[in-house]
Order: structure tokens, then C-alpha cells, then sequence
């Protein structure tokens, strides 16, 4: 702030008067005054009071070289790099707050209020002076970033376990070290948009220290410890020389299949700790016998605990060495019994899974081999970006389904993910599972369209696939749970016309199949989806916007699934992109290629000559495996499809692991 009073003298006249009128403004906004308030010369200038600032020196002087929002020390001062607000006007925050103190909820002082906002006007569907205008405003509070990375885990088995291969800087792990270094190699700096390198030079990305900034932001999303809420243990028997001694459970120890017991694990969700040390008391209260290897003879070989956040409850899943649920007696009804009785309060349900193959592979493909025992059929969360209170929306989890093990700090990537989307899209996720990342942007849009007024705001409408059938299902439940407003789902009584009470009202009236007359467009589109070559017909009702499609993502694309979005999420595994699809998307833009949304209406054209991605111009790229990301990125960048660079956001997603999350954003 006083170089910036300096420097007023030595501009125009008329310019200097504007920046010192600035400043002046700024100080009785913030009730700062440089009289009372020492200036810090910290590189990224941010306006504290003086007790924070004391704070700020002591705790930043240690901090590490490295990585997302740490500090340097450098010439003597201290340096903050790629973290938060790199000006005066503070879009860090603290506690829910930004630097002048105000909630990040409330208007900012001598601003317009939140109806006078013009809604929209950029890429991120707001206008520049609102709250949502930056896709990474989500790692929010500097000072909780710079404790997570720096702070310990705290774990007295680190060491041991092979679960963490770092008990504290959680940042500095080879994975984010070769990620930086992906990113900042030429070949990738090349092809950095020039709209995000505006942002870089006006300190969304940069800092303005060329010399050691980076295009690739790191972040903890969630807290250090007690982050798991999903875990997957191995089985042993407690007792060589005696299989019915109870079983101890843990996580294979490094180079070997022998059980280590993890009691107390500082990254597992308290009542996972709670239920695993409740499982290995019930199997020595009634003698489980654990499986072996190198026999092939007993029963329990793995377990698997989910946590419902919303009540601190269990989904247990008992893993037995068996091929049908009744080879599992007497001993599953044994100790679900005993499970029940010593801890009454702390299950959800209780699913048993069949299976007796040879390998590592911790369940069976087959969907029949899954038993549920006790309890409700699914976990609910809340949906990422809704409102608690009012229940918004909900996600529905089943132990088929793939389920984030640190939801918590999903949530924190499915909020970049909606924030980049832009205001009026049309949405396709591929890899959705159970739509948690497409769900959440279509409540997160249809909200603010409903707050800002605007009818024609709001994703236009939203597809996700998947190959689980199970998936398919949750989708449908959470759609149920939110708003009709912004599905466009009609009530769910009314959409049962298959039900057996539909059934029954047909009959009462003499033979009619329904009382709903085909109309003509309707006979239309059935003649030409038969004549097409699509396997199965358009959905039922054209006017549902959220529709979901049981194929994996290279059938999906290939049947028009992304036909007509301009916006195109893929979450895969660490395997990376299909191929289909990797190729699909390396394909330039055809502009003798007509608008479609349905492939039909593309008959006319070889199949092998259609541009099923024709349309996206936006690409978020979420990945759980650098390698695959570094790999596709190559081809994409290289391809002449246009594609650009927006932005690149590493998340420490499980903190202790060497592993890293990666949000990229590509525009064309």
C-alpha cells in the first residue's frame, strides 16, 4: 500500500488523483490507517490487522519451498506463491471471511448490492465483480492451506504402515513434484491460453516472480487427518496355529501379504476405527475363521467401511471366501448377530459379498454375488453445493458403487468444476458413476439462474453415462431428491406409468392401453430412430433434461452422448481417457458438420465421419492418475482440435499418500 502511494506522485496528474482517491477509499472501507498499522512487505500485499500480522510472520518464517500455497524466503522477505489473492483488494479469505472482514456471503461495502449484479457476462456464467467470477477462489483461506501443508499427521505407526509415505509437508511428495514439473516444460507452457495468461498477470496464477512461478496450483482440500471416510482392509487370523482365534485386520505390510493392525489410524474417519476394532472383538467372541492364502481355507478376507457423514454411521461390507450366500452359514448369522449386539449404534447396514477366486482382487465382478444382510440399500449424502437445511439434493451410495474414500474434499473439486462450467450449457459427463460432479453443477447453476431471475439461465440439460448398472440407479434416486425446478422432472408418482397400479387403472377401462395419445412428432422420431442405427430408441419424455446411460464412455460417445454439448466433464480411472474417446476429442472442428443433439439426425453421414464431440468447446479433465493425464494431454495439445490450456489445480486428496488429483480445464 505505501509503494503504491509512492509511486501516485510519478504518474499523470489526473491518473494520480484517481489511485490516491482509490486508496483513500480503501482505507476507510477497511478502517485501516498507516499511522496506526505497520505495512509488511510480503510479495502478495494483502491487508491485516496488526495481531495477524504478528501471527502471519512467525508461522510463514518456517514454512516449506514448496508447492501450492507455501512461502520462500528470498532476499530477505517472505514470499507466498500460488495461493489466494495476489492484491490489495484481498479475494483470499479467512474463516469464511475475505481480507476486509466481511462474510464471503455479504456484499461488499460501497459495492452494488447482489440483485444489481448483471448475471451473466464472463466465461464462469457472473459478472467479474461477483463472488463466483474465479474457478480458483475454492482454496479459499490461505492461513487453513498453509497449516494443512505444513502440519503433521501425527501418526504414531508412520514408519510401519504402508498406508503414508509422509506424515507431514503433505505437498511435498514426488507425484506434485513431477506434475510442477510437467506443467512448467516448455511444450505445455505453449499452449497456455492467453486469456489464462491474462489472469496470471493480473495474479490469479502468478505472483509476478517469473522466475518461480507456476502455471500448476496445489491444493489440501480437505482437513490432514480424519479425512477417510471409505477403507478397504485385509483379513488375517489373529493366531497361527489356530484359525478360529478371532482375526486381526489391517493393511498388508510393504512387500508382503503379512496383515499389519492399524488400530487408532489418524487418517481414518473416527467410526471406521470404531467399527474395525468392533469387527475383530465379534470375531473372537464367535470365532470367525479367517482366510488363508496358502491353503485357500477360511471365510472373512476382507472388509470394507463407509461412513455416512450426516450420521456418523457404517456401511460394513464382509467380504467371505464362499461362492454363495449359504456356504457363508452359520458363521455370517453369528457374527452379524454379535456385530448387532455390541454396537447397536453404530451400523448403517450390514452387506455380505461372495467371493472365493484366487488373486488380490477384493470383489467379484459379478453383481449376483452381493447379499445385503441388515439395513437401508443406500448411504446418503449431501450433494456438493447444496443447502443442508432446505435438502437440496441428494447423493445415494450403495457398496456397488464407487464412492470418493475423502468426500469432503471432492466436494471441494466438484465446486471448481461447476464454477468453470459456463451459464447455459449443455452438459455431458462421461465416467460419471453416480453423477455426483454433473448433479452438483446442474443444482449450482439452477440456483443462481432462479436467484439472478434469468429464465433462460441454468444448464440447458445433462447427460452422464456409466457401464454399472447400480450406478444408473443412484443417479436416478439423487435426480428425485432435487428440485423439480431445476430437473425439469415431473413429481415421482406421476412418472411410475409402468407400476403396478398404472397396470391396474388401464384394465378398469375396458381395454385401453393408456389415456396419453401419440402425436405426431412423436411417430416421427420413433420412424426415424428406427431407421437410424442407435440400438435403442430417444428416452420416453424429450422433455426430461437429465438423462442417464447405462455404457461405458467409449459406447456412449459413439451414440451421440456428447452430441450437442459444449461441455464435456470425464472423470476416468487411472487407466486414463478410451481410446474412442481420446480420439474423438483429438479431432478438429467440422464446420460443414450440421448442429445436432440426437444422432439421428446425422443419418445421412458415414458413421466413421462424424465428429461425435463436434460441439464441446469447453473440456474438464479430472484425473486420479498423473501419468494417464500427462499422456492424454500430450495427444490433445498436439492434435489440431484447437485445444487450449485454461488452467491446471492439483488437490492433495488423500494427504499422507503420494498420490494427487488433477483438475484440468481445456477451451478450444
Amino acid at each position: 500500500l505505501s509503494n503504491i502511494i509512492k509511486m501516485a506522485p510519478l504518474l499523470p496528474t489526473a491518473t494520480g488523483m484517481l489511485l490516491a482517491l482509490a486508496v483513500h477509499n480503501l482505507n476507510a472501507v477497511n478502517g485501516f490507517s498507516l499511522s496506526s498499522h505497520r505495512t509488511h512487505h510480503v510479495h502478495s500485499t494483502t491487508l491485516m490487522s496488526s495481531s495477524w500480522n504478528d501471527d502471519y510472520d512467525d508461522s510463514y518464517r518456517s514454512a516449506p519451498s514448496r508447492g501450492g500455497s507455501s512461502t520462500r524466503q528470498k532476499s530477505g522477505r517472505t514470499r507466498r506463491s500460488n495461493g489466494g489473492s495476489r492484491s490489495g483488494r484481498g479475494r483470499g479469505s479467512r474463516d469464511g471471511q475475505d481480507s476486509s472482514g466481511r462474510g464471503s456471503g455479504q456484499p461488499r461495502p460501497n459495492r452494488q448490492s447482489k440483485e444489481s449484479i448483471r448475471y451473466p457476462k464472463n466465461n464462469y456464467g457472473y459478472d467479474d465483480d461477483d463472488e463466483y467470477d474465479s474457478p480458483n477462489n475454492n482454496g479459499g483461506d490461505r492461513m487453513i492451506q498453509q497449516q494443512r501443508m505444513t502440519n503433521p499427521i501425527g501418526c504414531p505407526l508412520f514408519g510401519t504402515c504402508p498406508g503414508c509415505v509422509v506424515d507431514d509437508y503433505v505437498a511435498d511428495i514426488d507425484i506434485i513434484k513431477s506434475a510442477q514439473l510437467y506443467f512448467s516444460s516448455g511444450s505445455i507452457q505453449k499452449h497456455i491460453s492467453s486469456s489464462s495468461r491474462g489472469r496470471q498477470s493480473r495474479g490469479r496464477y502468478y505472483d509476478g516472480d517469473d522466475e518461480d512461478d507456476e502455471f500448476y496450483e496445489i491444493k489440501v482440500p480437505s482437513s490432514i487427518t480424519q479425512w477417510r471416510t471409505q477403507a478397504k482392509l485385509a483379513v488375517a487370523s489373529d493366531k497361527k496355529w489356530s484359525r478360529n482365534a478371532g482375526c486381526k485386520i489391517g493393511l498388508y505390510q510393504r512387500n508382503s501379504h503379512d496383515v499389519l493392525p492399524i488400530p487408532d489410524c489418524q487418517v481414518h474417519h473416527p467410526s471406521i476405527n470404531k467399527a474395525v476394532e468392533a469387527v475383530v472383538k465379534a470375531t473372537r467372541e464367535v470365532r470367525t475363521p479367517a482366510y488363508q492364502e496358502d491353503t485357500g481355507h477360511g471365510l472373512l478376507r476382507y472388509i470394507q467401511c463407509q461412513v455416512e457423514l450426516s450420521t456418523g454411521k457404517v456401511c460394513l461390507t464382509l467380504v467371505m471366501n464362499c461362492e454363495k450366500l449359504k456356504e457363508c452359514q452359520p458363521h455370517l448369522s453369528y457374527l452379524v448377530k454379535e456385530l448387532k449386539r455390541s454396537e447397536p449404534q453404530l451400523w448403517h447396514s450390514i452387506w455380505c459379498h461372495c467371493n472365493d477366486s484366487a488373486g488380490n482382487a477384493i470383489f467379484a465382478r459379478d453383481v449376483t454375488r452381493w447379499h445385503p444382510i441388515e439395513g437401508p440399500p443406500y448411504i446418503r449424502e449431501k450433494l456438493p453445493g447444496a443447502d443442508p437445511d432446505s435438502r437440496e439434493g441428494l447423493l445415494y451410495f450403495s457398496p456397488m458403487v464407487f464412492r470418493q474414500a475423502n468426500y469432503e474434499g471432492f466436494g471441494e473439486i466438484a465446486k471448481q468444476v461447476r464454477e468453470v462450467i459456463p451459464n447455459g450449457s449443455k452438459v455431458c459427463e462421461l465416467y460419471a458413476g453416480v453423477g455426483l460432479l454433473g448433479l452438483s453443477a446442474l443444482l449450482h447453476h439452477g440456483k443462481m439462474a432462479e436467484e439472478y431471475d434469468d429464465p433462460d439461465g441454468g444448464i440447458q440439460w445433462l447427460r452422464c453415462s456409466d457401464e454399472n448398472p447400480e450406478n444408473a440407479r443412484c443417479f436416478e434416486r439423487a435426480v428425485s431428491s432435487m428440485p423439480m425446478k431445476i430437473t425439469g422432472r415431473s413429481p415421482k408418482q406421476l412418472q411410475k406409468d409402468n407400476g403396478k397400479k398404472g397396470k391396474r387403472t388401464r384394465k378398469n377401462y375396458k381395454g385401453k392401453k393408456s389415456d396419453k395419445e401419440l402425436s405426431i412428432k412423436d411417430l416421427m422420431d420413433s420412424m426415424m430412430s428406427e431407421a437410424s442405427d442407435e440400438s435403442k430408441p430417444p428416452p420416453v419424455d424429450p422433455s426430461e433434461k437429465v438423462t442417464y446411460m447405462q455404457a461405458s464412455a467409449a459406447t456412449a460417445i459413439l451414440k451421440g452422448q456428447a452430441l450437442g454439448a459444449n461441455v464435456l466433464i470425464v472423470d476416468p480411472p487411472r487407466k486414463g481417457l478410451d481410446e474412442p474417446v481420446l480420439q474423438q476429442l483429438c479431432q478438429p472442428y467440422n464446420p460443414n458438420q450440421m448442429y445436432a443433439e440426437k444422432p439421428n439426425v446425422l443419418s445421412h453421414m458415414a458413421r466413421h465421419t462424424v465428429n461425435w464431440v463436434n460441439d464441446v468447446r469447453t473440456l474438464i479433465y479430472v484425473s486420479c492418475g498423473f501419468d494417464a493425464l500427462a499422456r492424454d494431454c500430450d495427444q490433445l495439445l498436439s492434435s489440431n482440435a484447437g485445444w487450449k490450456l485454461e488452467s491446471a489445480t492439483g488437490y492433495v486428496l488423500f494427504p499422507g499418500s503420494n498420490h494427487v488429483e488433477t483438475v484440468v480445464v481445456l477451451r478450444r
